[in-house]
């Protein structure tokens, strides 16, 4: 495996990860997140610190293998939703519907959505440090993902903080109960 490969599938890399998403989520720039790794038990706790509502979820690959997936969005009834909706389902080819419906919960703006069902592998003109930022590929002259990019890079900032603040490493996990 790539060193780089390395750093980003550590668990420290997914810890900031997970927070980051959940910063997003708590300040309502995205209405819900989805983590398809597991998380410490830390991180599920600055969670709830956040009033975060998380669920697990279920799906199935094609092979029959279990994915378990956590959501977390600061709206329950949203939770129920995506739970509703795909809780126990198998993972599908992405349809430009499937596409549509998972850009509406995770926050993704329509018009990049769009783009992306139209050509998956176009890149967008987006500078590569932005693009880096996000959870979405920014569509070709999109005029949203700008506004979103100073939201993201202060998310980015308070994740680290809180990372720092309340990993295992740092202070235990009591402290943040």
């Amino acid at each position: 495996m790539p060193d780089f490969m390395e750093d980003w599938l550590s668990p420290e890399r997914l810890e900031q990860d997970a927070v980051y998403l959940g910063v997003l989520t708590a300040w309502g720039i995205k209405p819900l997140s989805r983590l398809e790794y597991p998380v410490r038990p830390w991180v599920l706790a600055l969670f709830r610190q956040m009033a975060l509502v998380t669920a697990n979820i279920t799906r199935y690959a094609a092979d029959g293998t279990r994915v378990e997936h956590l959501v977390l969005s600061r709206d329950a009834q949203l939770v129920e939703r995506y739970r509703r909706r795909f809780d126990g389902r198998h993972l599908g080819s992405e349809t430009a519907r499937l596409v549509r419906i998972e850009a509406y919960y995770f926050g993704y703006p329509p018009c990049c959505a769009e783009e992306y069902i139209r050509a998956p592998n176009l890149p967008g003109d987006l500078p590569c440090a932005d693009q880096a930022l996000l959870f979405h590929r920014a569509c070709t002259g999109c005029t949203v993902t700008p506004q979103l990019i100073p939201l993201y890079r202060a998310a980015l900032a308070e994740a680290r903080r809180l990372c720092s603040r309340f990993s295992p490493t740092t202070l235990s996990l009591d402290a943040v109960r």
